[in-house]
């Protein structure tokens, strides 16, 4: 073959090449050719198609026909700048369809350079990244929604954010605020810098098993500050998960609610108050109902032996009898008036008690029963004279066990009573026995010294007496119990706290 027939087919063979990259562009991109001077000189279909434009609309406008406004006018210069210096330019554009919906394009601008190096026309060549740059969009608008979130949440929230293992990477400054520890002295420490003891291991235990299996955590919190002051925190700790579904990370996100503990626990001290004074006026009303009953039934039967007798000496004698009944009647009404100003039984008056002074004032009051069951009564308080407590109560006391040994006698023998006091590790015990009628402990153990229990039928029996004997005892610290045997009789213990006068 001729050496200018074979220059010709190569020839063809590279116009048939550029042609076929020719149409290979022009099928996958958008394709614009403008003159030196910015007119449009051609279009392809996929041009036409996405703005909205036939071609004859094109050719022979610029590409301010397609010009959506988006762009500052720095941009477009910058960009006229740069290919007219014969350079290629690279960029995003939004551009506006002829509906006036805009679209977004990746630009290549190329210009075609003359012999002088001058550009004679510039080809755009330009593929639709709408879809893409509508993503990127809603992403940023999602990353500033988050952004206006978090900022939001720092600026209302106390923010700490600790790793896997509990260490504290990132605190904010409402964290510092009411921690009153800097940034510097928190990270890297775990919270067991603000712990303030208050919760049990168990608690904690539970918050942190909580989280760990990825479960979100919620509850209150009492943390201590630098200064050593407690604050309660509503706290929740959101685990922050990997790929395999392990935390990597917690965020503690909390708010203060000191306030509203205090104002909580000032309610809760204001119903305990309450509560308590209301304690105080029914055991005000028992006493009296139940304590006054005995001297009162005594002056009754005096009264009625008075009237009875005609021997003037007994009649004197009885009169003198009802005296000292009558005084320790005012005795007990003067406490009882003195108990209603009692706010805490912490704060009852003790003072040091002489219990066989106590003991003979309180059998005085019984002198009539006694008498008249032929009652034999012993008293021992050799080992432990005095007791210091307050006297309202040991008065209250002895005067319950006592009536309720009489008025629980056994109607087959004289009544026989026993008090005396001992010492037994330290501690004061003083015991009340007699042989009347018992208790079934078997049956009635665990309603001994419940309000209202009676364990035999007898018309004065209310069932208060024990009830306020072992509240008060147990006010003061002491201890109660009772040993005892059906038709044998009982014996009441009480171990007082020792006190010092």
């Amino acid at each position: 073959m001729p050496a200018k027939e074979m220059e010709e087919n190569e020839l063809l063979k590279k116009i048939k090449e550029i042609s076929d990259y020719k149409y290979a562009l022009d099928e996958a991109s958008i394709i614009a050719i403008t003159n030196q001077k910015g007119i449009i000189t051609h279009v392809n279909d996929n041009f036409c198609k996405i703005s909205k434009y036939s071609r004859e609309e094109l050719i022979g406008q610029d590409h301010r026909i397609i010009n959506s406004g988006y762009h500052p006018k720095s941009f477009i210069k910058e960009l006229w700048s740069t290919i007219a210096k014969g350079k290629v330019w690279k960029g995003e554009l939004r551009n506006k369809a002829k509906d006036g919906t805009s679209y977004w394009v990746d630009t290549t601008l190329v210009p075609f350079l003359n012999y002088d190096g001058k550009p004679y026309q510039y080809v755009a060549i330009r593929s639709d990244i709408t879809e893409r740059k509508k993503g990127e969009e809603e992403l940023l608008k999602k990353i500033k929604e988050i952004s206006d979130y978090k900022y939001a949440l720092d600026e209302a929230s106390i923010i700490a954010i600790t790793n896997q293992r509990g260490i504290i990477t990132h605190v904010n400054d409402n964290f510092c605020k009411i921690s009153k520890y800097n940034r510097e002295e928190l990270i890297g420490e775990d919270h067991r810098i603000i712990n303030s003891g208050y919760h049990s291991k168990e608690f904690i235990k539970e918050l942190w098993s909580t989280i760990a299996k990825g479960k979100v955590w919620k509850g209150e919190l009492r943390n201590k500050a630098k200064d050593g002051t407690a604050y309660w925190v509503d706290t929740t700790i959101v685990p922050f998960l990997n790929q395999e579904g392990k935390p990597y990370q917690y965020v503690a996100i909390r708010s203060d609610i000191t306030e509203r503990k205090k104002g909580e626990e000032l309610i809760k001290h204001m119903l305990s108050t309450t509560e308590y004074q209301n304690k105080q006026l029914v055991d005000f009303c028992n006493i009296v109902s139940h304590n006054l009953r005995a001297p009162l039934v005594n002056i009754s039967m005096l009264l009625d032996f008075l009237e009875e007798s005609p021997d003037e000496e007994d009649r004197t004698e009885l009169l003198k009898r009802i005296k000292p009944v009558v005084t320790h009647l005012n005795e007990i009404f003067d406490e009882l008036v003195e108990s209603l100003q009692v706010r805490q039984d912490s704060e009852i008056q003790s003072v040091n008690v002489d219990l066989k002074d106590c003991t003979e004032k309180i059998l005085m009051s019984f002198d009539a029963q006694i008498r008249s069951y032929n009652a034999t009564i012993s008293i021992d308080f050799d080992d432990v004279s005095k007791l210091y407590y307050p006297h309202k109560y040991i008065d209250s006391i002895l005067t319950n066990l006592i009536s309720n040994a009489i008025k629980y006698k056994s109607p087959d023998r004289n009544l026989k009573l026993e008090i005396k006091t001992k010492t037994v590790n330290k501690h004061t015990i003083l015991s009340v026995k007699d042989n009347g009628l018992g208790i079934n402990l078997e049956r009635h153990k665990d309603s001994i010294f419940k309000i209202r229990k009676v364990f035999h039928e007898h018309p004065d029996a209310k069932g208060f007496g024990l009830f306020m004997t072992k509240t008060q005892v147990e006010a003061m610290g002491g201890t109660i119990w009772v040993e005892s045997l059906p038709d044998v009789g009982s014996t009441f213990f009480i171990k007082f706290e020792n006190k010092k006068s």
